[in-house]
């Protein structure tokens, strides 16, 4: 009843209708999504251990559908905020250090795997505080990148799989990385040219 008493207020009044803020429900709705994703990580964790196989690709290809899905409803519901897209950074980075803890645990791959996914995500959040957006055409997608690892890692087995991945994830690391220090040195270096004149 109250949703049409504003509907028919908004038509009444165009200066209304910018001013009416999404539902306090549906404002939340991407950080839900993304929590989603740590309610589900437990189980997805059992299911892989116990061999559960179905149910674990079944988790599994939630929580990627669920990293669509937050950033969709947040543009969608134009409630995009940088809180949003660091909780969903967070989220994402719990979920895969996760993942490959228990891969290494398994034997799957070596220590220092996860903790260059360690680095990887740390030097993100340290370089992300800086007040101009940093551009990184690599690493926009290492996120998804490592959620493909994970999902490969699930599928297929066998020690030249697992250096395939490790290899592929050294390499696309190292571009990420030197991307985003190439980027803050580059520019780093106009300001210090713009200062000058």
């Amino acid at each position: 009843m109250q949703q049409r008493l504003q509907k028919k207020q908004l038509n009444k009044s165009p200066d209304l209708k910018a001013k009416v803020k999404p539902e306090a429900s549906l404002e939340y709705l991407p950080s839900l999504v993304s929590m989603l994703r740590l309610v589900i990580l437990p189980f997805f964790i059992y299911s892989f251990l116990s061999g559960l196989t179905l149910l674990g690709y079944s988790l599994f290809l939630f929580a990627v559908i669920s990293d669509f899905a937050d950033g969709y409803f947040a543009k969608k519901l134009q409630v995009t905020s940088r809180f949003g897209a660091y909780y969903d950074a967070t989220v994402d980075a719990v979920f895969i250090i996760t993942m490959f803890g228990v891969f290494f645990v398994s034997g799957y791959y070596p220590y220092w795997v996860l903790l260059l996914i360690l680095f990887m995500y740390a030097q993100f959040a340290i370089t992300s505080f800086s007040l101009e957006v940093i551009y990184d055409p690599v690493g926009k997608y290492y996120g998804s990148l490592l959620y493909g690892a994970i999902g490969l890692t699930l599928l297929f087995s066998g020690q030249a799989f697992y250096n395939f991945v490790t290899l592929t994830l050294v390499a696309v690391s190292a571009a990420s990385f030197f991307s985003r220090l190439s980027y803050c040195l580059y520019s780093g270096k106009n300001k210090k040219d713009s200062v000058k004149r």
